[in-house]
């Protein structure tokens, strides 16, 4: 009696071993939900197998971009809350201080909070924290990033970045 291995192969040849999925997974559905599947995988002329594949990544990539947009949105919503309740204790100047008056080692400890620099072009008026030139709408400007939602904005000059 021949083993399995001595068969011959059923129907098409096999796929290559790099185009094999890893795993089957096999689910029960209504059967409402089966013919959606259906008519939406004939529409967009796939299998159902291969749209439930596409629905899954995108439905996984979906909630990972929400996340991750839901986590920059607390840190913004934290950081102005902080500064609205700081300027409500009367604590933040309405205008940024200058260099001058901020003081060197404040400056430097802002510079030194900054893990990268970002070249943008200026939307809001800001104040280079170097030599305290004014940046205006529409200037180019780097925009120091850091990972701190407590720090405030650190700007430096196109003059300014050159000398880092």
């Amino acid at each position: 009696m021949p083993s399995k291995t001595d068969k011959a192969p059923r129907g098409r040849k096999p796929a290559a071993e790099d185009e094999r999925k890893d795993r089957v997974i096999q689910t029960r559905v209504p059967k409402d939900l089966e013919s959606t599947l259906k008519e939406a995988a004939e529409q967009k002329r796939m299998t159902v197998s291969h749209l439930i594949r596409n629905v899954l990544e995108d439905t996984f990539n979906l909630v990972d971009g929400i996340v991750a947009d839901s986590s920059a949105l607390v840190e913004h919503v934290t950081r102005d809350a902080r500064k609205l309740a700081a300027t409500a204790r009367g604590e933040t100047p309405s205008k940024p201080l200058t260099p001058a008056k901020q003081g060197g080692a404040l400056a430097s400890q802002l510079l030194d909070s900054v893990d990268a620099w970002q070249d943008v072009i200026v939307n809001k008026p800001g104040q280079c924290i170097e030599c305290g030139k004014d940046l205006s709408r529409g200037e180019r400007a780097f925009r120091g990033l850091t990972s701190s939602a407590e720090i405030p904005a650190v700007w430096l000059c196109n003059n300014c970045i050159s000398t880092l």
